[in-house]
């Protein structure tokens, strides 16, 4: 989260909303955004329901795996990157390159 939040003038100058979805409650969240000093808003979703639609909850673990979406204004999403293990998240670059593509070219 703190990578994206290194980037994030770029990420709101190519016209994207960044948020983090989270399993843990609000007041950890709260807490964890304020000790990264985040430029976003982390969701927090304890009863993981929407990281359940997303196919991103590690059940063993009770976290959700490391993912990035991209989605359009019409909530449709155009690019997904769902990670290995803890550490495997996408560049920003690859991220914003994949925002900056016209919407048919992700496909």
């Amino acid at each position: 989260m703190a990578g994206l939040a290194a980037d994030y003038e770029k990420f709101k100058s190519a016209g994207v909303e960044v948020l983090a979805i989270s399993v843990d409650p609000v007041d950890k969240s709260r807490d964890l955004a304020n000790k990264l000093i985040l430029p976003f808003q982390i969701l927090s979703d304890p009863d993981h329901k929407t990281i359940d639609s997303y196919g991103v909850y590690d059940a063993a673990g009770k976290i959700a795996i490391p993912a990035s979406f991209v989605l359009d204004r019409n909530l449709t999403v155009r690019w997904v990157y769902i990670g290995k293990d803890n550490t495997d998240r996408p560049t920003n670059d690859a991220i914003l390159a994949e925002v900056n593509k016209p919407a048919d070219s992700s496909k």
